[in-house]
């Protein structure tokens, strides 16, 4: 019966689904090894890096309301030969300069070219199934490209600077979306009818149905709330690699585990801080199924409150020691604690949205961490250059419990607001 299924899946689906795995694997090995690359090979400020990092970041998650506009406007096939190939130069550049101005422009280039990926896949995904039928079959496919595609990155980008240079990672990125430019030229097929395109939303509608979501007083307030949650994450993303990177023992890690599994025979060097890492997005592979299973009758709202929560004492640990076994457990329980919560944010907005609204509502819902990116990596980067690196410089012993404190403190805070917003601002319903 499922492979019936699958074999319903026009060609078209699986080309895009292909064109995601390529561009989150080339996206993953980048982002978890940019902040060494940018603090300890080019010599930028934590704090500096951290506002980088945020703006590139965050421009990911708001440029797509408008590219997916552009998108069924003039045609998917030509938004995706416009991504890949915005992709393909924003990567070669990357690794091509040390200047910090070129630098900025190549993350600029990535962060659009990311941003027209986005809607374009999951607009590819709609429009060549059907719901009730194909579709949820198909968004599986995708939601999967993108958990392997978190997972091959980083391994490749581990293998690629443990044998290479450091700046072919980015040539390697590079590569992979040039060979989906090649893929998007070649072999995919246009879903929008010329009908569909001249129906499609003008930037003027975007810009109306966007002042629409944001007169919703409810729905505002729970995107700034829970960007506290989404803005633990880019702690994660964005700090911890160099964490590991400075104060971790992962070559120790490494050959206990190859005791066990003699994996440094045929793969070399391979634990990297984003290869360790990536324990996270394992995990959710394993268990997020199970996890939502178990978490199913909980009320929304109190699965948001309870995985938030999790997620915010999961930063004890590695704020208590850099012990690679401590760490890995700090990720474990943040990995549960996205689990719980972070689907059910999505689920949560659309039922607090008016009925005939909902697509509107979900698409405006990543607002949410817009706003995220947007303050919390300048946040960490000023963190972690006063209780980490100044230290470091003045030899003084780094201070990881006010860094980690910071990002706690994010988390109690949108703790405090769930909390409220259940009480005092949630419709009657989910009171």
């Amino acid at each position: 019966m499922k492979s019936q299924v699958f074999r319903q899946l026009p060609p078209t689906l699986y080309s895009a689904v292909v064109m995601e795995l390529f561009e989150r694997l080339a996206y993953y090995g980048m982002v978890l090894v940019l902040g060494i690359y940018l603090v300890e090979h080019i010599g930028i400020r934590p704090d500096v890096y951290g506002v980088v990092y945020g703006v590139s970041t965050a421009a990911l998650y708001f440029l797509p309301l408008i590219a997916g506009a552009l998108a069924d406007r003039f045609g998917y096939k030509p938004a995706f030969v416009v991504a890949f190939a915005t992709l393909t130069g924003g990567y070669a550049l990357l690794g091509s300069t040390r200047s910090f101005p070129l630098i900025c422009v190549a993350l600029g280039l990535i962060a659009v070219g990311g941003s027209i990926v986005k809607p374009t896949v999951s607009g590819t995904v709609t429009r060549t199934t059907k719901e009730g039928s194909t579709r949820p079959v198909g968004f599986g496919l995708y939601y999967m490209m993108v958990n392997a595609g978190a997972l091959i990155g980083p391994v490749l980008a581990a293998q690629v600077r443990n044998r290479t240079e450091f700046r072919y990672v980015f040539w390697v990125s590079a590569a992979a979306c040039a060979l989906m430019l090649v893929q998007a030229l070649v072999a995919f097929r246009e879903p929008v009818s010329a009908e569909e395109r001249r129906a499609g939303k003008s930037i003027g509608r975007v810009l109306r149905d966007m002042l629409l979501v944001l007169g919703n007083w409810r729905f505002v307030l729970l995107l700034v709330i829970f960007s506290g949650f989404w803005g633990m994450i880019q702690v994660l993303f964005a700090f911890m690699p160099l964490y590991l990177q400075s104060f971790t023992d992962l070559l120790a890690v490494e050959a206990a585990i190859d005791r066990v599994v003699p994996l440094t025979r045929w793969a070399g060097h391979w634990l990297n801080p984003e290869v360790f890492i990536s324990l996270d997005a394992l995990l959710i592979v394993l268990l997020q199924a199970p996890i939502s299973a178990a978490t199913r009758r909980w009320r929304t709202l109190t699965a948001m409150l309870v995985g938030t929560s999790v997620g915010t004492v999961a930063w004890i640990a590695p704020a208590l020691s850099p012990a690679a076994g401590v760490v890995a457990l700090g990720i474990c329980v943040w990995s549960v604690g996205e689990m719980i919560c972070s689907a059910r944010f999505f689920e949560y907005c659309g039922t607090i949205a008016p009925p005939d609204q909902v697509a509107v509502y979900l698409g405006y819902s990543f607002l949410s961490l817009f706003l995220a990116n947007l303050y919390a990596p300048p946040w960490f980067g000023l963190l972690y250059q006063r209780f980490v690196t100044d230290r470091v410089a003045a030899h003084a012993a780094p201070q990881f419990i006010p860094f980690f404190g910071g990002v706690m403190l994010m988390g109690g805070l949108a703790v405090v607001g769930l909390a409220l917003y259940g009480r005092f601002a949630a419709p009657a319903r989910d009171r």
